[in-house]
């Protein structure tokens, strides 16, 4: 069984360590409270830039350094960004942890911003942005986070735009490191094989002293706007498809909805027992590929369903999603039916924690998001307490036309009557 310890650092951090001895492999990770939706509003992007800067050298080591120090010794490093934080991690042989974790702490620390590897970073997110924007999938994804979250950060791209870039500098990407890349703010998360004496020794020789204290940034909460109908938009492209997306406003991860909410998911279209699966795709022939899935942020969420059709097939594609959505809303599902979507939620999360990546994730992400740890029997004994009722009474709430936003990207000439087909 993994055993699971948290204590802190020296430096003030806050380790979070999962002993996994019969594994072969290490991960290990910086996890930091800030993401996109922290950007200044003409600085969009500056969270996802400054993790790309990471990457590109230190007081000890070049860019190229970074990267053969990792891969030689055949261990991966990589790096995302989210709405509400940042994370850096490695992953590789178990006995090469005292190098992963002063790769780490050294692209933490000591990354130097400099100018002109700022001027040809830009360039490259530009190139990011626009591989993303020529992707039907991704784009309909963009449209659908602007409209569903008008006027506040959460709309707003991670990657920033052509614009916002320009307006990034190796300054402003400093301040970001300084402010945020604090001890206050920072999770150190190590799962495989190894110890909790092994780990902290490690990190008090490697990273000794105290880091800057540094802060949390603040929360701007967001606030749906009253509407009584839904929310529109397209882009039209010549292409073969229609790209759809739909989200549906949804309580926050500390919602105690939540738990009900996650069974939804799986009834609704998280796998291929999911109604919009069997309905869409295997009685109907509607499309290849159809699902849905949760955003679950501190104040808020989207639960968005997702399908490419072919344009003829528009009409009848959206109002059979609507015939879904409305038997869910007006009837409670069967106890055997949230039974096995219990079962696939406590089963899918199992598996994936027989892995040093998720447990690693997992632990970092319950101390920032939630400020303590929670046993993850603690969370399967909460899936398994919903009652169909809860489920109906959170469909009911959701599955409403003012709460809806719909984007499409494709051939669509009149994108008010497809609305209509979806919500009459």
């Amino acid at each position: 069984m993994t055993s699971h310890s948290f204590v802190r650092l020296h430096n003030g951090c806050t380790l979070c360590v999962a002993e996994m001895p019969w594994m072969e492999s290490i991960s290990i990770g910086l996890w930091t409270g800030v993401g996109g939706r922290h950007d200044p509003a003409n600085q969009s992007g500056l969270a996802h830039f400054a993790e790309h800067m990471l990457f590109k050298g230190t007081r000890r080591r070049s860019a190229r350094q970074l990267n053969r120090d990792i891969e030689s010794v055949g261990g991966s490093m990589d790096a995302y960004t989210s709405e509400d934080h940042t994370s850096f991690f490695v992953r590789g042989p178990a006995e090469r942890l005292p190098r992963f974790a002063d790769v780490l702490f050294d692209i933490y620390r000591h990354s130097r911003f400099l100018a002109d590897d700022v001027k040809r970073e830009r360039e490259v997110i530009a190139e990011e942005i626009a591989m993303y924007r020529e992707q039907p999938a991704q784009q309909v994804e963009e449209l659908l986070w602007r409209t569903a979250w008008p006027s506040h950060a959460l709309g707003r791209p991670i990657a920033g735009t052509e614009e916002s870039l320009a307006n990034i500098t190796s300054t402003s990407l400093r301040h970001h490191a300084a402010s945020w890349f604090g001890s206050r703010n920072t999770i150190v998360s190590v799962a495989g094989r190894t110890t909790l004496h092994e780990v902290q020794s490690l990190l008090n020789d490697i990273a000794p002293d105290h880091l800057p204290t540094g802060r949390r940034p603040s929360l701007r909460r967001f606030r749906k706007p009253p509407r009584h109908q839904p929310a529109v938009v397209s882009e039209h492209r010549e292409i073969d498809q229609v790209q759809l997306a739909i989200a549906l406003h949804a309580p926050g991860r500390k919602d105690p909805q939540a738990p009900a909410l996650r069974l939804l998911n799986v009834i609704l279209g998280e796998n291929t027992s999911s109604r919009l699966w069997a309905s869409l795709r295997e009685d109907h022939g509607l499309c290849y590929d159809v699902g849905s899935d949760l955003t679950s942020l501190e104040d808020t969420g989207l639960l968005h369903i997702f399908a490419g059709v072919d344009p003829g097939k528009l009409k009848r594609a959206l109002t059979t999603l609507r015939r879904e959505l409305a038997r869910l809303a007006a009837k409670a599902v069967s106890p055997r039916a949230l039974a096995e979507a219990c079962e696939y939620a406590i089963a899918s999360s199992r598996l994936a924690l027989e892995t040093p990546g998720s447990q690693m994730t997992s632990m970092a992400e319950c101390l920032l998001f939630h400020g303590r740890w929670i046993p993850i029997e603690d969370h399967y004994k909460r899936l398994r307490s919903v009652t169909p009722a809860e489920v109906h009474r959170i469909a009911a709430e959701l599955f409403h036309p003012s709460n809806l936003t719909l984007a499409m990207v494709g051939p669509v000439a009149h994108p008010e009557t497809a609305a209509s087909w979806l919500c009459p």
